[in-house]
């Protein structure tokens, strides 16, 4: 699932960024692949903590902002794959503040379980960077989706995030995001929900991105799965 928080020994080993653009072009390409120890999606491991091979390809319009892409990953569950879909247009105002807005379509191509696993959201984020020492920058964003994964009815994702730019390249941030389901075909009726954060430090070399962070979650999430302390390794070019 394409938005997601890392979890329990995650280590990123390689993330690879490739940006093709002919001169005076708004057309924009962009390429991704990463190997991770753990894959979470919203506080929760997608792969049983265990390994993932991820990537994905991005088109970006420079100067209207729409943008195009796709991402997968292998999860441990829906035969074994995940394919993300996504479409948009993002920019910022005057002022400074930058929003952003799109769909995302979930799919596990080799999945015939019932209820259905695949599922559509639309979502929206903005944030602002503020000038002078650390550079903060605040984000919000929300996410909807009518009929969560197996068919579980109304979704929507709730999220908030603080990033500190730190002396000598290293960044400080915090997130924090709350899932709140209807309930349906899968967790029944009463539905769920539940609150996770995360608070990491990042530090850039070069070309290469070092991380850490630790994720935990409230008791409705699903315990140790949801419960992480990530490390990250990525290059990007």
């Amino acid at each position: 699932m394409r938005i997601k928080m890392t979890g329990l020994g995650v280590l990123t080993l390689a993330l690879c960024t490739v940006n093709v653009q002919a001169e005076d072009s708004p057309h924009e390409f962009s390429g991704n692949i990463a190997l991770v120890t753990d894959y979470l999606y919203r506080g929760i491991s997608q792969t049983s903590e265990k390994a993932a091979v991820q990537g994905g390809i991005d088109y970006a319009h420079a100067s209207s902002g729409v943008y195009l892409g796709t991402w997968a990953s292998n999860v441990d569950f829906a035969e074994d794959l995940e394919i993300d879909v996504y479409g948009g247009i993002s920019g910022e105002l005057p002022g400074g503040l930058s929003w952003d807005v799109g769909g995302l379509y979930y799919i596990y191509p080799s999945s015939d379980a019932q209820p259905e696993e695949n599922f559509v959201e639309v979502y929206a984020s903005t944030g602002y960077t503020f000038p002078g020492a650390l550079e903060p920058t605040i984000s919000a964003g929300i996410a909807y989706s009518p009929d969560f994964f197996g068919e579980d009815g109304d979704g929507i994702y709730l999220n908030g995030a603080l990033d500190l730019a730190l002396p000598h390249g290293f960044g400080l941030s915090f997130y924090v995001g709350w899932q709140d389901v209807a309930g349906d075909k899968t967790s029944g009726p009463d539905g769920f929900n539940y609150t996770h954060y995360s608070i990491g430090i990042s530090k850039s070399l070069g070309p290469l991105s070092l991380s850490a962070s630790w994720n935990d979650a409230d008791n409705d999430c699903g315990g140790e799965i949801c419960e992480a302390l990530v490390g990250s390794i990525s290059m990007s070019f």
